[in-house]
């Protein structure tokens, strides 16, 4: 087995090599519970969903773990602003989250971190900064010396602070040693949750939380971390250097893996540019398997625009995954031919995912299958059902259930939709056909008007 992702690390593709073979720890960073997930939260933990079983069907043993940032500048600001009490928004928020995790299918995650359930590992990790040399005080808090720690920048090839990036999180002082040190704990101010410690009362920093959960939950080296190319630098940087520093073992993290980001319409998103979508706001257009789809149709690593029209491409390419297996005749009694088919076709998905997890060019293998199955005469078997459950075991990304067709039904819902053609609604119309051809009905429409049949049916036969 080779499993090979880019390693923003080393900036190239390398193979996995956990520290215990087998074995692989795996860390990403989750959500800071201030609001409601949007879709670029969704593509970017649906594509780690991906990997986390993706490693597992190829037989390594995945303890995947995300944190859940509850302690934070943002929840505490958001908080006041609604007059509500830090802890319950964030509890509100983070309920939400998993919600919306679930309703997606992303459901590879076995430990979920409150960052308040760990402040006595954080302080310890501060403390051990402080002892090395590596941390100092100020008036509202302790600082990580970047001076102290000269492998600062070796993740992202940066040291400074550019346009864009979340300064807020590097935090601003005047008295700083060096312009890019960060807060590790916040001395107390009026009105913010805080806890007495011996750093004084004060909670912790965002950087901080992380490393802390890690090396609870792993020690202070493990195998994978990942998140969006937005957290690489400081966030990332910052991670490195204070577990590093803390510990004097490097690397951190054998296999850094992130994920490109998302635009809207051909924007960034955000929500002063009216383009901001809630997962609960893409899911009240889109069912979650074309979401998933759509999401793991792209290179992970690639950024992805996503549209209305992307949508409706993911939900086409779905359509002929779905109407395909529809077709399968379990009864079949295959070739050799065909079983080696199939099984030579899972054979090139799983290479092509052992390369970088090529997810595009894996179903690309599969849809290549599909042309070839439906050139034949004869109709799909066991293998091809075989087939078409393990790469959803994956994708999570098909309905595969098979639909009763109730004909009374079928002809009542062509003459409404041939009701919406003649008064010009084609919008409705058009949503008619696509709930039917969901449910693995053909149409076709023609001067002679229109008929319909099974997908599985390879002839329209005597149906009207």
């Amino acid at each position: 087995m080779a499993i090979a992702l880019y390693n923003t690390l080393t900036r190239r593709v390398e193979p996995l090599e956990p520290m215990t073979p087998g074995v692989v720890r795996m860390f990403v960073c989750g959500p800071t519970v201030y609001d409601l997930a949007h879709v670029g939260h969704a593509k970017t933990y649906t594509q780690f969903d991906f990997l986390a079983r993706y490693l597992r069907a190829r037989g390594l043993v995945v303890t995947y773990a995300q944190n859940i940032t509850d302690v934070d500048d943002k929840i505490i600001r958001r908080a006041a602003e609604s007059g509500r009490d830090p802890r319950d928004l964030a509890a509100e928020f983070e309920g939400a989250y998993q919600r919306d995790m679930a309703a997606l299918g992303n459901t590879s995650v076995d430990v979920f971190a409150r960052a308040h359930d760990h402040i006595d590992e954080i302080v310890a990790q501060v403390r051990a900064l402080v002892d090395r040399g590596h941390a100092y005080q100020l008036d509202d808090g302790w600082y990580f010396d970047l001076s102290t720690f000269p492998g600062y920048g070796k993740l992202s090839g940066r040291t400074e602070v550019a346009e864009g990036d979340s300064v807020a999180r590097i935090d601003e002082n005047d008295a700083k040693r060096n312009r890019g040190d960060f807060a590790l704990w916040k001395a107390r101010k009026p009105g913010e949750p805080f806890w007495d410690t011996p750093l004084g009362p004060g909670r912790p920093g965002w950087h901080i939380e992380d490393t802390a959960i890690t090396e609870a939950l792993f020690g202070p080296q493990y195998d994978l971390h990942g998140g969006a190319v937005d957290l690489i630098f400081p966030h990332h940087e910052a991670e490195i250097a204070q577990m590093e520093a803390a510990s004097g073992k490097e690397p951190l993290v054998r296999h850094w893996v992130h994920t490109g980001l998302l635009r809207v319409d051909g924007a960034k998103m955000a929500k002063s540019a009216g383009n901001f979508l809630t997962i609960r706001d893409a899911l009240a257009v889109s069912d979650y398997r074309t979401l998933r789809y759509a999401f793991l149709s792209q290179h992970y690593r690639s950024s992805m625009e996503l549209s209305a029209t992307a949508l409706e491409q993911a939900r086409g390419a779905r359509r002929r995954v779905e109407n395909f297996a529809r077709q399968v005749d379990r009864s079949v009694d295959e070739s050799t031919a065909a079983v080696d088919a199939a099984e030579a076709t899972w054979a090139t998905i799983v290479e092509r995912l052992d390369d970088d997890l090529d997810a595009s060019a894996a179903l690309a293998a599969l849809f290549e299958y599909i042309r070839e199955q439906n050139r034949s005469e004869l109709s799909p078997g066991p293998s091809a059902e075989r087939l078409l459950q393990r790469v959803n075991e994956l994708f999570d990304a098909f309905d595969f259930d098979v639909h009763t067709v109730d004909d009374a039904e079928i002809e009542a819902a062509l003459a409404r939709r041939a009701e919406l053609r003649s008064a010009r609604d084609f919008a409705g119309a058009d949503q008619i056909r696509d709930e039917l051809m969901s449910r693995g009905i053909v149409i076709e429409d023609s001067a002679n008007g229109t008929r319909w049949w099974p997908a599985k049916d390879s002839v329209p036969g005597d149906r009207p």
